[in-house]
This record gives C-alpha cells, structure tokens and sequence, in this order.
C-alpha cells in the first residue's frame, strides 16, 4: 500500500490524519506515522522538534527510586526473615535443654477438714480441748495443724496449737486431738485449720488381728496383733485407739506402736496401746486405726 501523505500539527506535534503522536524517520525531515503510515515532510526546526521527542520515546525510563515507607517495608522483611528463625532456634533449644515443669496441684480446701465433738476436758490438774479432725478432702493428706486462740470478751489471751498421734490421715479417716487451755479464764475461743497439704508418703499393708480391749485395775489397754501383707519391709506400725462413752462422747485416747520395729513381709508382732481417760464413766464402745507407712 502507498502511504499516503499528510501534514504533522507543529503545535501538539500529532498527525493530522490520526492524531497519533508516534512517528518514524525515514530520512532527513521524512517522518511517516506509527499509526496510519501516512508520510510527512518537516521542516528543519520541526525535525529537529521530533527528533528530541523520537528520542525521549526510544530511551528506556529510569527505574523509580523507592520511596521512605517502600524501604521500610524492606528493612522490616529483611529483619523479620532473620529474627524468626533465630526466635524457633531458641526455642527448640530451650525445650531440649529444659523440661516443662507440670502445673502445681490447686491447693487443697482447707474447710473439707472437719472439726467434731469439740469440748473442753479436766485431767490430772490440767484443763485441755479435746475434739476429733476428720479428712472429707478426698485427698491423702499430713495432719493439719488446728490452732486454738482464745479470749476474753474482746481481749486477746493467747494461741495454742493441737498434738494428734496420726501422721497422715486417708480420705475419710479421722484421728483424736488435743489443745491445751491457757491458766486464765476465758469466754470464748476460735479454731483454725492451717492450709492441708498432700502427704508423700505411701501406705504399708499392715492388719490389726485378735483385737482385743482389756481392763485391768481401771486401767484400759488395746492389745492384738499386727500382720504385713505387703511385699516389701515395713517399719514403725502406729495404733491409734479412741474410747467412747454411752453418749458417744470420746472419752480417752490411747497411741503405741508394735513390739517389732520391722516387719519382714508376712510377718506378725504384737501391740498393746495404753489409753489414757479424759472424762469419767463406762467404756460404751471403741475405735482404733493402724498407721505403716514408707
């Protein structure tokens, strides 16, 4: 096809056929159209016109520099790339090296340990409380401490703390107590249970026989034996006795332990508990509980 021929707009330098601003040189002040191929002769200061925009269209742009926030972005990735790695290097060190520590049990209530049959006593001179701490916890647990404070309408007299012969007392189990009262005269006293703990000691199988509740010169005494049904050795085999009355009041406690130190699996030996009485009258009934532990 011949190319046709037309004029360039010398103002917007644009064809005047197509209005299309792209242009090739052909030759000196010879220029056709990208767009509709129509052919153009200029004159010299136009040609040079479009040999200064032919050029600026031919040359490659500059790259756009990057501005602040781009290269902040950058540096972010950059330095998050890095740290994580560091970050899960750490941490697979820190579990190898270290072991996870399980959780500490929930500290045991200490309302569940129950305070019973409290009353005041007089024996040989000496004024006591005596009541019984029962275990509802659910838990194996040391002897709780319960504290006696007493007073004097409001004026504080003193603190004392219970003695019990058990070391530990099971889920259900209870055991005697007893508290000793200041000289003073008081009106009132409050009790408080100290925070039970978890005991760590486990029990020996140890089973009370030919049980048997004498009573010689006035004096009350529970003997029988005591037998290891475990598989292994078990030593220090305690016997806690309680003494009731026709109300069912406690009215003498007694502890001892067996006559052999250790008993060899299978083995028997013998036990015999003095009581001692903290109210006067008949021996209606009797409780006692056998404590081994390792």
């Amino acid at each position: 096809m011949t190319p046709r021929q037309t004029t360039i707009n010398t103002v917007t330098l644009t064809c005047s056929t197509c209005g299309s601003a792209q242009f090739t040189k052909l030759d000196t002040n010879e220029y056709r159209c990208s767009h509709c191929h129509a052919v153009t002769l200029v004159e010299d200061n136009v040609a040079q016109r479009l040999e200064k925009i032919l050029r600026g269209m031919q040359q490659p742009a500059p790259p756009a520099r990057p501005g602040p926030g781009v290269l902040a972005a950058i540096a972010i990735t950059v330095a998050a790339a890095i740290a994580v790695p560091v970050v899960i290097s750490l941490l697979g060190s820190d579990s190898r090296g270290t072991s996870r520590q399980p959780p500490p049990p929930p500290p045991i209530d200490a309302s569940l340990v129950k305070l019973t049959d409290v009353r005041e006593v007089q024996t040989r001179s000496r004024r006591q409380l005596v009541l019984i701490v029962r275990n509802e916890t659910g838990k194996k647990i040391d002897m709780p401490r319960v504290t006696a404070s007493f007073f004097q309408g409001e004026l504080s007299l003193s603190s004392s703390s219970g003695s019990a012969p058990a070391r530990s007392l099971q889920p259900g189990e209870y055991s005697p107590m007893t508290i000793s009262v200041p000289d003073k005269a008081y009106t009132r006293y409050a009790l408080q249970v100290s925070q039970p703990t978890l005991a760590r000691g486990k029990n020996n199988d140890i089973i009370a026989s030919k049980v048997q509740l004498v009573r010689n010169d006035g004096t009350y005494r529970l003997v029988g034996l005591l037998k290891n049904n475990g598989a292994g050795e078990a030593s220090s085999s305690q016997v806690t006795v309680m003494l009731y009355g026709d109300d069912g009041a406690l009215i003498g406690i007694g502890n001892g332990y067996g006559s052999a130190s250790t008993l060899a699996p299978g083995a028997l030996t013998a036990f015999d508990v003095r009581c001692d009485m903290l109210a006067e009258g008949a021996v209606a009934s009797y409780d006692y509980m056998v404590q081994s532990e390792r």
